[in-house]
């Protein structure tokens, strides 16, 4: 398992279509102030995404972090068009 840090995670969640955290599926939301987080259609289940307490391990395909004390597992998802050479 290898450490990433804030700064490498908010480029990765920038390629995002959308994200899978515990199993859930959230689009990327962006606030005024550029930050990323994470909501239901109704705003609800909002998981700001700007800060994590402690690090961001990659195991696999999945990142590993705490926000607010809630263990988190995110999987990014991402839309790739396919060329006539794939």
């Amino acid at each position: 398992m290898r450490t990433i840090s804030l700064e490498e995670f908010h480029d990765l969640l920038g390629l995002a279509y959308a994200v899978s955290i515990n199993d859930t599926l959230y689009f990327v939301g962006y606030d005024t102030d550029g930050n990323p987080y994470t909501a239901d259609n109704d705003g609800d289940d909002y998981l700001d995404l700007s800060s994590v307490d402690g690090h961001i391990q990659v195991d696999g395909n999945a990142l590993f972090f705490h926000v607010g004390g809630q263990p988190i597992r995110l999987l990014i998802l991402t839309i790739k068009e396919l060329g006539p050479e794939d």
